[in-house]
């Protein structure tokens, strides 16, 4: 077990900005919006951060998570490519976004906070309400009407783990969900003295802790170095996750694979993406990052965990510097590459999983006889859903 983590935010200092002035933010404004350790956290300059020993017991009930080469896939894709898979799918929320789910609840419970609140489109919501729960704090889901729509257990499961949910429901013509269920987050919570908002993408105290992903996978693959390391990006932390550790290297000048960003066609966050300032909600509340940015979603149609209108300021400056490239891949694509895997491993797979599997075909055709490691987040063998 790692008993630490990357700070990748480390390399991207003054991103975090006061919402009013536009000025990078003091800890003392960021802690009176975030609880006061995840402030730190998201203003850290250490390269690396320390692991809780509480957290490193939790993280050991569920970590390593498996990685294997999916010899039948590459196969099927050809062009003697190998294809190395780290499955997010074993941890508790059966998604990489636990990691962060019990970062977040433990650092809450130090500082003494009784109340979450949080805005989801399924996945956090049931993470966080399973971290929070062990903890004892009580977690306040809002999402939005079209992701429940979409997916309708989402709410059964945050509410069977112990969540209160709020269904948030569109008040104007823009489709944005993330935006839609902050802004009512954001609401509920000024009005609560003993509650904090946390997002749930895109801040450093979100991303860290998924950089356990990459550094486990590095591990696991012993003597064998990538060519190509693919993760799926809406905020960016699944492809830091994965990634983290690689992107290390090459920021710091040392050699390393090329790292790949795939992308919905709906939210090209990284290839579209705009510098500017922008936040999660639009009502001044939560800190300003210096990033991309999209104005708004390119259509309605639900795209699992691939919608949000801004990214992780370390994946903005990593493409900037020409360290990631991107693939952008249209639904249709994203679900014939989780068909694919499930005929040939005999695994289903997450949605957002179907956009890092496409991305993998696009590399292997590209050239012949690399090795790829993607992460995905299996949802069960294909005998299970028989």
């Amino acid at each position: 077990m790692f008993d630490t983590l990357l700070n990748l935010s480390a390399y991207c200092p003054d991103t975090v900005l006061d919402p009013e002035t536009g000025d990078p933010i003091t800890l003392d404004r960021l802690a009176a919006v975030l609880p006061p350790s995840l402030a730190a956290l998201e203003l850290s300059t250490d390269f690396l951060v320390p692991v809780p020993e509480p957290l490193q017991e939790r993280f050991a009930r569920y970590r390593p998570t498996p990685l294997f080469e999916a010899r039948t896939f590459a196969e099927a894709v050809g062009n003697d490519c190998r294809v190395f898979v780290k499955d997010e799918g074993a941890t508790p929320s059966g998604n990489h976004k636990a990691n962060s789910a019990w970062w977040v609840a433990y650092h809450c419970a130090q500082d003494g906070i009784a109340r979450i609140t949080t805005e989801t489109t399924g996945n956090w919501g049931i993470a966080l309400a399973l971290a929070a729960a062990e903890f004892g704090l009580e977690v306040l889901c809002f999402i939005d009407e079209a992701s429940l729509r979409a997916r309708p257990d989402r709410a059964e499961l945050m509410r069977a783990a112990g969540a209160r949910v709020e269904v948030v429901h569109p008040d104007d013509a823009r489709f944005d969900p993330l935006v839609l269920s902050a802004n009512r987050a954001v609401e509920y919570t000024r009005r609560q003295p003993d509650a904090r908002y946390v997002f749930g993408s895109v801040y450093n105290y979100f991303i860290l802790p998924q950089t356990i992903v990459g550094l486990e996978a590095r591990g696991q693959l012993g003597d064998l170095r990538p060519d190509v390391v693919v993760g799926s990006c809406g905020g960016g932390a699944n492809l830091l996750g994965i990634s983290g550790t690689f992107l290390a290297d090459l920021l710091s000048g040392a050699e390393g694979p090329e790292v790949v960003c795939a992308e919905s066609e709906l939210c090209p966050i990284v290839s579209k993406g705009v510098w500017g300032r922008y936040s999660i909600d639009d009502q001044g509340f939560y800190p300003k990052l210096h990033t991309y940015g999209l104005e708004r979603l390119l259509g309605t149609d639900y795209i699992g965990g691939l919608g949000s209108t801004i990214v992780a300021a370390p994946v903005a400056r990593c493409h900037a510097e020409g360290l990631i490239r991107t693939t952008t891949v249209s639904t249709g694509q994203a679900q014939a590459a989780a068909a694919l895997f499930a005929r040939t491993e005999g695994r289903r797979v997450a949605l957002e999983t179907g956009y890092q599997l496409a991305a993998v075909i696009a590399e292997a055709r590209r050239a012949a006889g690399r090795s790829i490691l993607v992460n995905i987040s299996s949802v069960g063998s294909v005998a299970t859903f028989a």
